[in-house]
């Protein structure tokens, strides 16, 4: 049985006992979506203003043949020309007001320091609550936020074929609880990793077809080179131990000869992934992670 938890506004966590209880979630909600989906059908053109049906009741034979080709040669206005128009139209509108108020500089950086704080105390809440919800057959935390303005500058070069700094961009961590100390090293740990690499890899995948199903953009990190597994080729790298995982409420211990990611619940035995969607925190495929 998962268990969801509401910490604030833009953050939603849940528990489930396996990574394949979360595919599981999107892939059903896409299912769902297609069911439902609209169908729109054109207008007959029968019923329409302008027939195409020749001779034309009005002019008879002198008429167009099709009426939607007036021009000799069966030739018509192209919907370009519609579209140039309808820009044109739109680039005469007048300016808003609030282009002519943005904020400054030092207010934007005060917003964004307040948005911090926020997002560091709303974490430490949900900390706290979280040992006394998790059930023992919980091994699989899934996050969903609102991904912070200050990250967002610091992944702008994972993804460069994307403007991440405006519009919703949502940041989903899989931490997998782990048999095995990542801090040691073994045959054991190794191929446990190996693994859990496989499913996640497997899984996000599957998340992210789910979600472009639905009409969103989605991609994730893969774990083994750092880069986005379906984006544009980049010099940048996102590993579990980078440091930018402190900005979504991971520990960043330095062993000497090496690094490794620290859990709230689980410590170093754990195993974390992340995903990348522009689907909104409060659209109903994230706020009904939970298993019921």
């Amino acid at each position: 049985m998962a268990t969801r938890l509401l910490s604030s506004k833009g953050r939603i966590v849940c528990y489930l006992p396996n990574l394949r209880a979360f595919v599981g979630h999107f892939r059903s909600f896409s299912a769902y979506q297609n069911d439902n989906a609209t169908v729109y059908y054109s207008e007959d053109s029968s019923n329409s203003d302008f027939p195409t049906v020749w001779p034309d009741k009005n002019l008879g034979p002198f008429g167009p043949q099709d009426r939607r080709f007036p021009l000799p040669g069966l030739i018509g206005p192209s919907s370009y020309m519609a579209e140039l128009t309808q820009k044109t139209q739109n680039a005469r509108e007048p300016v808003s007001p609030d282009l002519l108020f943005q904020q400054l500089p030092s207010e934007r950086q005060g917003s964004v320091l307040n948005q911090v704080l926020n997002t560091i105390e709303s974490i430490e809440q949900q900390y706290c609550s979280d040992k006394t919800t998790l059930s023992p057959s919980d091994i699989l935390e899934c996050t969903a936020e609102e991904c912070p303005q200050l990250l967002r500058k610091d992944l702008s070069n994972l993804f460069p074929d994307r403007n991440i700094m405006s519009g919703d961009f949502t940041v989903i961590t899989v931490s997998q609880k782990t048999l095995n100390d990542m801090t040691s090293w073994s045959e054991a740990v190794a191929l446990e990793r190996e693994e859990l690499l496989a499913s996640f890899v497997q899984g996000a995948g599957e998340i992210c077809e789910a979600l472009r199903a639905a009409g969103f953009w989605a991609d994730f990190i893969d774990p083994s080179s750092g880069k986005p597994y379906l984006g544009e080729c980049t010099s940048d790298t996102l590993f579990e131990t980078d440091e930018r995982y402190r900005k979504l409420g991971f520990e960043i211990e330095d062993l000497g000869c090496c690094k490794v990611i620290r859990h709230h619940l689980w410590g170093t035995h754990a195993y974390v992934g992340c995903l990348f969607t522009n689907a909104p925190v409060d659209h109903p495929v994230l706020l009904a992670m939970q298993k019921t």
